[in-house]
């Protein structure tokens, strides 16, 4: 059992946190900021006694019942990504949800769709959740929630159109960070080009522009290289060029930094070779989890990795290895997925109605160096 502070979080909850908190604190409890700051960012090793005791009676002067205290300060690091999910009062499990748009489709769409494959990702994460020996006691409740966007084949997003998408997403990102105080994690399944809230939490936590290309040096340690049939969405780690550089050969799939700063890339060989990527964010009892293959398909066959594996994609609690970063208080892991597929379909309608439980999915987690890099950069 690890145990871990979570005065953050308890401040979220009680609503008195907020710019200057850690000033605040400080002065009024006639402590040091750095203090404060550690307590915050979940880095304090040892704290006297006194230092709690200031702490404590701060959070009772400003409302925090007395009760709670101190044992609301602490909490108990999870052993695994679901339990730590499970910790969770509600789950909200994110979809994009497109209208399309354009003179080239022959037939109306009646009603807005979703992703086949990311629709049955969804429903596995659903059933498991809900059969999950582990999680019975926990039982938090589960709702979905879809993100609209329209889509014009083979037309790179921009204008007035996506402007209205992206101010959508923006608003529902910031309520979903909103509601966080009230112990929520967030499941978002598909890549920043069918989820914008994606692109939302990746140039989040690498603190970037969503939605803007980087001019020169990368802002994030992983790309997606567009084919040219996918929805062509501007993004802070995709497009169509090849991120070694403009005049470089184009090589679709997923492409991230190895430990010595230099790309390297998961190519994708239609019914061969296939990837993705998944992103853990833990902070206290809230989980941020984005699921996404550089295809639909390998966002189907990733996703039963994770339910079938999640050992993968979480700090081994037996041996101490992690592939986790820790920033701003945050637990941080970005794991790439390497897919050799199995089963080849002749038609690439054929294989939204499979499972692809046969595809072989090797995780490959990003370097701890690379990513404290790209995190405090």
């Amino acid at each position: 059992m690890k145990l871990e502070w979570r005065l953050k979080q308890l401040l979220e909850r009680n609503n008195l946190y907020r710019y200057g908190i850690e000033t605040k604190i400080a002065n009024e409890c006639g402590l040091h900021r750095h203090t404060i700051g550690k307590f915050l960012r979940n880095q304090m090793q040892s704290p006297k006694l006194e230092v709690l005791e200031k702490i404590c009676g701060w959070l009772i002067e400003k409302g925090v019942p007395a009760d709670i205290l101190p044992g609301a300060l602490f909490g108990v690091k999870p052993s695994g990504l679901w339990q730590a999910i499970g910790q969770s009062q509600e789950i909200l499990i994110c979809l994009g949800e497109y209208h399309l748009k354009g003179d080239m489709i022959a037939t109306p769409q009646i009603s807005p769709s979703i992703s086949r494959h990311d629709s049955v990702v969804s429903s596995k994460i659903i059933h498991f959740l809900s059969s999950e020996a582990e999680l019975r006691d926990a039982r938090p409740s589960v709702k979905m929630l879809y993100v609209p966007f329209s889509f014009t084949p083979q037309v790179v997003r921009n204008g007035d159109g996506f402007e209205e998408d992206r101010k959508r997403a923006r608003q529902i990102f910031n309520s979903i960070r909103e509601s966080r105080r009230n112990k929520l994690s967030v499941i978002m399944i598909g890549s920043q080009r069918v989820n914008y809230l994606v692109e939302y939490m990746v140039a989040d936590v690498f603190n970037c522009e969503p939605f803007v290309p980087a001019g020169g040096n990368p802002n994030v340690p992983v790309y997606l290289c567009y084919r040219n049939f996918d929805h062509l969405v501007p993004s802070c780690f995709g497009g169509q060029e090849n991120p070694l550089c403009e005049s470089a050969e184009i090589r679709h799939g997923t492409y991230y930094m190895d430990e010595n700063f230099e790309w390297q890339y998961f190519e994708w060989r239609e019914g061969e070779d296939d990837s993705g990527i998944v992103m853990v964010v833990r902070e206290g009892d809230c989980v941020e989890l984005a699921v996404f293959g550089f295809s639909g398909r390998a966002t189907n066959s990733i996703g039963t990795t994770l339910l079938r594996k999640p050992e993968q994609f979480w700090p081994d609690p037996d041996t101490g290895y992690n592939n986790t970063v820790v920033s701003g208080g945050k637990e941080i892991g970005l794991y790439l997925c390497r897919i050799k597929i199995r089963m080849k379909t002749a038609k690439r309608n054929d294989s939204v109605c499979r499972q692809f439980n046969d595809d072989s999915v090797e995780v490959v987690p990003l370097s701890r160096k690379v990513l404290e890099k790209f995190l405090v950069k």
